[in-house]
């Protein structure tokens, strides 16, 4: 893209998705469209099929705290589409394909094996611009958005079922306005007390010597600057152990937790110390 004063060209960022309808309608990363935002503040996506048709799209929805997002082309024809699989039917040891453009190819495909549930974690190869691609099964139905990666060998997904969530949310709310609260942290889960979770403590422990020593919660992979979690000092690398006094084992309860009313008492372990937050999310007008 060209700079609309200077001239200058600016970096454009790439990522992946999958089609659900055939007039359009695209899931992929709420990471991948916010980094689509141009110098004038607002998101200008070019979207290219795997046929080598291009189109502009346009962002429908957006959940920052899932990084779920969804976009729509208009097509000159219908489109082939993914039908949504059922993580929960999931297992540890399946083997799962990984759909995407790393580093702006086209049509890459890696394979791995789950091996956690909650937040699917695979060894499938994912790379930068895989995020927002599909996780398939062997039938071929997507069973997770390609979100991250934490070393070689260890990938997290966010399941299909949290995907199916999002999209019947986001259809309720075009029909009924209403608020929601947000803490605006991006996070990952370990399955508690599992081989996976071990391994993936050891390696957190390999990048980073001061990772504390835990055997369950929720790991605060990034936090929005100026969102409440931030504001209230929540930092990247924090890992959430209980919330408002009960162990917190997933992200669901945390999510859950934004349904209802008042602050969050969150406590934290960072390195060695275990410290308390009161966070009072942040009410967003749908």
């Amino acid at each position: 893209l060209r700079h609309p004063l200077f001239g200058r060209h600016v970096p454009l960022s790439s990522g992946s998705g999958f089609i659900i309808s055939p007039s359009g309608l695209i899931v992929t990363n709420a990471h991948v469209v916010t980094a689509a935002a141009t110098v004038t503040g607002r998101p200008q996506l070019r979207v290219q099929l795997h046929d080598g048709g291009a189109y502009e799209a346009t962002v429908r929805d957006v959940d920052r705290k899932s990084d779920i997002a969804t976009i729509k082309v208009n097509p000159r024809k219908k489109l082939p589409v993914l039908s949504l699989g059922r993580s929960s039917d999931l297992r540890p040891g399946e083997f799962v394909v990984a759909i995407g453009s790393p580093f702006a190819l086209q049509n890459t495909v890696t394979t791995g094996i789950d091996s956690d549930i909650d937040y699917i974690q695979t060894d499938a190869i994912i790379n930068y611009g895989n995020s927002g691609g599909p996780l398939v099964n062997l039938d071929g139905e997507v069973i997770g958005i390609n979100t991250l990666k934490v070393t070689a060998g260890i990938s997290f997904a966010i399941p299909s079922d949290r995907i199916r969530r999002f999209l019947t949310e986001s259809q309720h709310n075009k029909h009924n306005a209403g608020n929601h609260r947000m803490l605006s942290g991006r996070y990952r889960i370990p399955e508690p007390q599992s081989d996976a979770e071990s391994s993936l403590v050891e390696e957190m422990k390999k990048q980073n010597p001061d990772f504390p020593d835990v055997s369950s919660g929720v790991l605060v992979h990034q936090v929005i600057p100026e969102s409440p979690a931030h504001r209230g000092g929540i930092d990247a690398g924090d890992v959430i152990l209980k919330l408002n006094g009960r162990p917190l084992r997933t992200t669901d309860e945390l999510q859950g937790a934004l349904l209802g009313d008042g602050p969050l008492l969150l406590e934290v372990r960072r390195g060695d110390d275990k410290l308390l937050f009161h966070i009072e999310p942040h009410v967003v007008r749908q």
